[in-house]
């Protein structure tokens, strides 16, 4: 039961991401990334102009995966890379106005879920729900 619970509710924040997606008329370009690469842009984003490497700590990966990773999303026109000014072995990674706009889409949805969950939850059920969620996260990382 509880399987079948969780395999709704993520497919309820995917069709809410991808329902926003189509209103903004990007849905194309969106719809055909992976669960990686939306983690790839996400790194990009948090951790602002990174080198490759960093991208491959965050997502605890190898650097020759984050760059083949990297250079899909090149590619695909989200991201773009340029030549460390100080090092000129190392490259930074940014987001182009498609990542940032992907990025956009992502928090408007999430925003919107949100909003959603808090009309259907009482305060109280919120509350809980958000310590159950940060309970099995921390479990899931290991902390």
């Amino acid at each position: 039961m509880m399987e079948i619970v969780l395999i709704e509710f993520i497919d309820t924040l995917d069709a809410s991401l991808k329902k926003l997606q189509r209103e903004a008329g990007v849905a194309a370009g969106f719809a055909n990334l992976t669960i990686s690469q939306f983690q790839y842009i996400d790194a990009v984003q948090a951790l602002g102009s990174p080198a490759v490497s960093e991208i491959a700590d965050r997502l605890q990966i190898s650097k020759a995966s984050a760059t083949t990773g990297v250079n899909k999303l090149i590619k695909r026109g989200y991201l773009t890379k340029s030549q460390s000014e100080q090092d000129r072995r190392v490259f930074h990674v940014q987001l182009t106005a498609a990542g940032q706009q992907l990025i956009g889409a992502k928090y408007q949805a999430l925003a919107e879920y949100e909003a959603f969950a808090l009309g259907a939850l009482t305060l109280e059920e919120a509350a809980q729900f958000q310590t159950i969620l940060m309970k099995l996260i921390d479990r899931f990382k290991g902390a």
